[in-house]
């Protein structure tokens, strides 16, 4: 679903929870859609009331990053940050307890240890997916999917519960048709290595939805594309970090998958195999991912939700796509994917990064 859809759920089921309301997000910010959702933590009558946000929210707001001058000097963007801390100050003060995942310390050497879950938990309703609880990932296409039943609630909140207490760790749940994976960022390969699997043992087609996605995971799909099986893999032109819109289009003239080219930005995030098995969550299939993000992933074999996925998001994409790569220069890709292989080393050495949560307000 995506946010609008996702937030009129949400909120009801928040609005009507007794025992817990639990709420995780890397962007939670004070604006519209922050302080809606917001206000309807505090409205709510439950028991237990908790806030992860991810340190990012710190030092990035309204997708830019606040270590520049002209951030500095920015009095919108300034006035923005400044109604952030209201925000979760009026949360804490209102009985909801807030900390923040992960502090990226005063070096900035923990940066690619990122937590990237995104999470509601309402008594026994759950989401899990992608989106951020602010205005600009609100109005991007994305996707949250929605989980009933006390197992699956109570399996997400024993993540969240571990993760407000700075004890990361990784876990797994099978419920029959879904089967749900809490990645620590420490041994992230390990979890993907079951993904991986799946994705060389397609048959027929791949069809991937993600705005960011890279190496290793593209090197995989040209694998299987050498092998016959389509593969697409359908990716904004509007892309908010444009240079991995364009090592994209390099790899996957150079590994012979097919692009699908979206008019507008979009923070979906999917995976579909053989139309059998569909991967969603919080991960964008990238090398930040795998090397050192906290993140959710959820296996789909229902082919409902299946056949739902494909009509609400890949037939769309697929009827509005741009063609051709739209005259942008072979150059720039060769040239971000170069920028991207020595981001993904720098990435690489952060998955033993130290994992903690602390309350907002408090200094790393």
């Amino acid at each position: 679903m995506g946010a609008d859809e996702f937030w009129a759920r949400a909120r009801a089921d928040v609005a009507t929870a007794k025992r817990r309301v639990l709420v995780q997000a890397m962007s939670f910010e004070g604006d519209a859609a922050g302080l809606a959702v917001a206000d309807v933590i505090l409205a709510s009558a439950a028991a237990d009331r908790r806030v992860l946000v991810d340190d990012y929210t710190r030092v990035n707001i309204n997708d830019r990053s606040l270590n520049s001058t002209a951030a500095r000097r920015d009095a919108i963007l300034q006035a923005e940050v400044a109604a952030t801390d209201a925000m979760f100050r009026g949360l804490v003060a209102g009985g909801t307890q807030v900390r923040i995942t992960n502090p990226i310390g005063r070096l900035g050497l923990n940066y690619p240890a990122r937590n990237h879950k995104k999470l509601i938990v309402a008594d026994g309703a759950a989401y899990v997916g992608g989106i951020n609880f602010c205005d600009h990932n609100f109005a991007w296409p994305d996707l949250m999917l929605r989980i009933e039943g006390a197992e699956a609630a109570g399996f997400l909140a024993a993540d969240f519960d571990r993760t407000f207490s700075g004890l990361a760790g990784a876990a797994n749940a099978d419920l029959g048709a879904l089967r749900l994976m809490a990645l620590d960022g420490r041994s992230n390969r390990s979890g993907f290595a079951e993904i991986f699997d799946r994705i060389v043992a397609a048959r027929q087609e791949i069809v991937v939805v993600s705005p960011y996605a890279t190496a290793p995971f593209t090197d995989l799909l040209g694998r299987a594309a050498h092998r016959g099986v389509r593969v697409r893999l359908l990716t904004p032109l509007a892309n908010n970090k444009p240079i991995v819109r364009d090592a994209l289009l390099s790899s996957a003239d150079r590994h012979g998958f097919e692009i699908v080219l979206g008019p507008v930005m979009s923070h979906l995030k999917g995976l579909l195999i053989d139309g059998e098995t569909l991967i969603v969550g919080s991960s964008n299939f990238d090398f930040a991912s795998l090397a050192a993000e906290e993140e959710f992933l959820a296996i789909v074999v229902d082919l409902a939700i299946i056949a739902d996925f494909r009509a609400r998001v890949i037939v769309p994409a697929e009827r509005d796509a741009i063609q051709g790569s739209a005259g942008l220069a072979p150059w720039r890709g060769r040239a971000a994917g170069v920028v991207l292989r020595l981001a993904a080393i720098a990435a690489s050495t952060a998955k033993d990064a130290p994992r903690q949560a602390i309350d907002w307000g408090r200094s790393p």
